[in-house]
């Protein structure tokens, strides 16, 4: 690690000794001027007669890096670095060396030692802090007793340390706090945001297979019926045609109730759903079992992949006999939607091609998946073709009787 790095102070450090926990830099700058002001006062009055040219220099030295240092917190950290290291060391020892005729100019070493724990790491603090030791020793050889107050001096670099160091300390604790709050925060956004268009995704998914199925069927029905009409077709044939076309309608607003239901969470009855859907459809509907309460989810997910299985067979199996069988078994539900070998027929009209949910086999078993259950779909041995989902029974589901909910 190089010299400038090692002495970069960190970009989130909060300031210089206690007066670096006050928020605001004009408040904060205030008392640092105030607690520089108080130390050289004492220092001042506490100079001996004839304290010798070494004394004041030392005390003007020290005042002059405190003061720069004031200066250095109103700049950006960017600004500075190996400056306020080099400061600091200085401020340190000057500390020091007023310390040989004044004990009071340990509160510079302290302050300075203290600035040093806080802004740099631990080595380079201790490396920083080590300037007020070695400054007594080369002032106080010459100039003064020895050992003298080495001791007192090394001990109040120590004491600073441990300030800056736990202080430090309690502020990246802080800032760790804060940062883990934040992206805590930002998780709950990301998964609200997500949930939304998740929300939203069904609710476009539930109206596209609401609308096609209806309007498709419609279509048909209209086109056969303006076909009845140009081939000037009996009355009653007319009327049969309308009347179904009205029931179609019926049956679009009831699949919009049930899947509005069914995106607030309302259970409703498969039965009622499946029975009539086979109705119009003039298919077999087969039970397993007893019919059991399903989740507003599942029963709706049963429901459009019937719902899609039949289209498919009505559009590319035309004649042929379908089958819809539904079982209820201790741990899921399956539907299987099955149709025989159709029978030769022209081709089918371009309206029928338009009908159904629009997303085929793809979206019954994304569908499914989504539920919880998988799909296999293929032909059979006989040539026609079969679908089959099965959909385990949610928790809380009355449906499923292996969770104790029927004990």
């Amino acid at each position: 690690m190089s010299i400038t790095s090692r002495f970069s102070p960190a970009a989130d450090h909060p300031g210089i000794g206690l007066s670096g926990m006050i928020p605001d830099p004009r408040a904060r700058a205030a008392a640092m001027l105030a607690g520089l002001g108080v130390s050289v006062w004492i220092n001042a009055t506490t100079l001996p007669a004839d304290p010798g040219a070494v004394a004041p220099v030392a005390l003007a030295v020290a005042a002059l890096a405190w003061l720069v240092l004031i200066a250095g917190t109103l700049l950006t950290a960017g600004t500075r670095g190996a400056h306020v290291a080099a400061v600091t060391a200085v401020m340190c020892a000057a500390g020091a060396v007023l310390a040989v005729t004044d004990a009071n100019g340990l509160i510079f070493t302290g302050v300075a030692a203290s600035l040093a724990a806080v802004a740099f790491d631990p080595v380079a603090a201790l490396m920083l802090s080590t300037a007020g030791p070695v400054a007594y020793c080369l002032a106080a050889i010459p100039h003064g007793p020895f050992p003298g107050r080495l001791l007192s001096t090394a001990a109040a670099a120590l004491a600073g340390l441990v300030a800056g160091a736990s202080r430090r300390e309690t502020h990246q604790r802080a800032r760790h706090s804060a940062l883990v709050a934040t992206e805590r925060r930002r998780t709950e956004l990301a998964r609200a945001e997500a949930e939304l268009a998740g929300e939203r995704n069904r609710l476009g998914r539930e109206l596209h297979d609401v609308l096609a199925h209806t309007l498709g069927a419609l279509s048909i029905q209209l086109t056969a019926i303006d076909t009845l009409a140009r081939t000037d077709a009996p009355r009653e044939k007319l009327i049969t045609q309308t009347e179904l076309g009205h029931e179609l309608v019926s049956t679009g607003l009831d699949e919009a109730r049930h899947a509005v239901r069914a995106l607030r969470g309302e259970a409703t009855s498969p039965a009622a759903q499946l029975e009539r859907l086979c109705e119009l459809h003039q298919t077999e509907l087969e039970l397993d079992g007893s019919w059991q309460e399903l989740d507003a989810d599942t029963t709706l997910a049963l429901y459009r992949l019937a719902q899609e299985a039949l289209t498919n067979a009505a559009r590319h199996a035309p004649g042929a006999r379908v089958s819809v069988r539904t079982g209820f078994g201790p741990a899921a539900v399956t539907v299987q939607v099955s149709n025989s070998r159709p029978a030769p027929t022209p081709e089918t009209p371009a309206a029928l091609h338009a009908s159904g949910g629009g997303f085929g086999l793809q979206g019954m078993r994304e569908r499914v998946e989504q539920a919880g259950g998988d799909l296999q779909a293929g032909p059979t041995s006989d040539g026609g073709w079969r679908v089959v989902a099965h959909i385990p029974y949610r928790r809380g589901n009355p449906g499923n009787r292996s969770d104790g909910s029927d004990r």
